[in-house]
């Protein structure tokens, strides 16, 4: 294929030269004044000559087959909704209502959305924690294979790699136990859209064999946000079925200038993007060396750890051992200084290199930490990850089950041993702590009053300052 086309983009730059008359929507017509002025021209609908999202048959489809041959698929799907979409597109085909899916439990909040919808029956499998940090990463290959044997009816798989802070697990060995028992292996690669882009970045999920891997192009690619790709390999997944699930979750007025992004995020990718991203993982190496350097004695830069494969070498986070600066103040510490870090929790501040980053971004960075205090006002640690596991809560009812059950609100503090109706979500990363049917226990709500007072954001919880939290009536009478 001529990998020097961008399709949908030359398709968008044909209909505006023609100097025409819109007589369809948007109401904006291309014109528009203030800071969104250059976007309005952009701003196109399904008219002759730019395709349709939903029957692609010219420029989006060709735009989609090139995507498809540079990051190793059999068909690639734009998504307009982020890879929330791929997400519960991937899961509606692959479980039908009762059947039973093995789901990775520290998944992004948009799965627990899909096990909903689809009204499958979770088999959560537990991740392992990396030692040094209690970061969970992902599910050990001995897990896999044991709720394999123990629940042989299960449709699917469904696992999240990388993890948000760029630790990974090598695929293969996983993708073969499911084509093993015939069912297909579905990954949520969110922020691995840049895999196997370069010898020093880990295998891809579609290169390691998974049949159906959704990646937010967005996160890690110049492409617009909530742009993305759903990439789909082999026959274990029903194609038609996944186009009918992305047909009901993707928006029938899908917006041109997120896929004209994704088609110049792919054209960028293959034609300047290896040697960008040679100079990101080099700005990476520069930034973990100057924090280093500082010798703050109670920051360190995370490796990547005994339980992981692999560590993404754009993924730069900072563990601190202060009480003074826990995670979310070294995060307000940091934006005080106009630097913005992707995320923060208890104990960590994750900063996220691209191909776009800059060496006065390193610079910056560095400056700043050098500026922190010595002293760290004694030791700190929110949990030991010997003694809780925060992925590991008993399940009593599906999530679908919750969603069709009544629930009343209690205050907080007496919640203790009922079954959660709610999903508690520290945000980002997006990853529930506690799940619709999953029940409360007295750790789990020390941990989220904890992560509260340091200043964490929850998102769908009722009260956001744990005040009250909605149970599960006809369990809690």
């Amino acid at each position: 294929m001529n990998q020097e086309r961008m399709p949908l983009v030359e398709a968008m730059h044909r209909y505006q030269e023609k100097d025409p008359v819109r007589f369809h929507v948007p109401g904006h017509k291309g014109r528009g004044t203030g800071p969104l002025s250059s976007l309005y021209p952009l701003d196109l609908t399904e008219i002759p000559g730019l395709d349709d999202l939903h029957h692609p048959e010219e420029a989006i489809l060709y735009a989609q087959q090139l995507a498809s041959e540079v990051f190793g698929s059999d068909e690639t799907f734009f998504l307009v909704g982020g890879s929330t979409v791929g997400n519960l597109a991937m899961l509606l085909a692959a479980c039908k209502p009762g059947e039973e899916i093995l789901v990775q439990r520290n998944v992004h909040k948009s799965v627990i959305h899909g096990l909903i919808l689809s009204q499958a029956s979770p088999v959560y499998l537990v991740p392992e924690l990396d030692e040094k940090t209690g970061l969970p990463i992902t599910v050990s290959i001995s897990e896999l294979l044991q709720k394999l044997q123990e629940h042989p009816q299960a449709k699917a798989v469904f696992l999240t790699n990388p993890n948000y802070y760029g630790m990974g697990v090598d695929l293969q060995p996983y993708a073969k136990a499911c084509r093993q028992y015939g069912i297909p292996l579905l990954v949520d690669e969110a922020h691995g859209a840049h895999y196997g882009l370069h010898d020093d970045l880990p295998r891809s999920a579609m290169d390691s064999g998974a049949t159906a891997a959704v990646q937010s192009t967005h996160k890690m690619l110049p492409s617009l946000t909530m742009s993305s790709m759903l990439h789909v390999k082999g026959d274990l997944l029903d194609r038609g079925r996944l186009k009918q699930a992305l047909a009901m979750v993707q928006s029938s007025s899908p917006s041109y200038p997120l896929m004209a992004s994704l088609d110049l995020a792919r054209h960028y990718l293959v034609h300047e993007g290896r040697k960008d991203v040679e100079h990101a993982i080099q700005l990476s190496k520069k930034l973990k060396q100057g924090i280093e350097s500082a010798q703050i004695p109670w920051l360190q830069v995370v490796d990547r750890g005994e339980k992981a494969d692999s560590l993404d070498p754009l993924k730069v986070t900072i563990r601190t051992y202060s009480k003074n600066y826990h995670g979310f103040r070294l995060k307000e510490y940091l934006e005080s200084k106009g630097i913005y870090p992707e995320l923060a929790d208890d104990q960590h501040v994750l900063l996220v290199i691209s191909t776009h980053s800059s060496e006065r971004d390193v610079e910056r960075t560095v400056e700043a930490i050098e500026q922190l205090e010595v002293q760290y006002g004694g030791p700190f640690s929110l949990f030991d990850p010997a003694q809780f596991q925060p992925f590991s809560n008993e399940l009593v009812l599906t999530p679908y089950e919750v969603f069709n059950e009544r629930s009343v609100t209690v205050p907080f503090e007496e919640a203790e041993g009922k079954i959660c109706a709610e999903m508690i979500v520290p945000y980002p990363p997006g990853i529930p702590v506690i799940n619709p049917g999953e029940r409360m226990s007295k750790e789990i709500m020390n941990y989220l009053q904890e992560l509260q007072r340091l200043g964490c954001r929850f998102h769908g919880i009722s009260d956001s300052k744990l005040g009250e939290i909605r149970v599960v009536n006809i369990y809690n009478n």
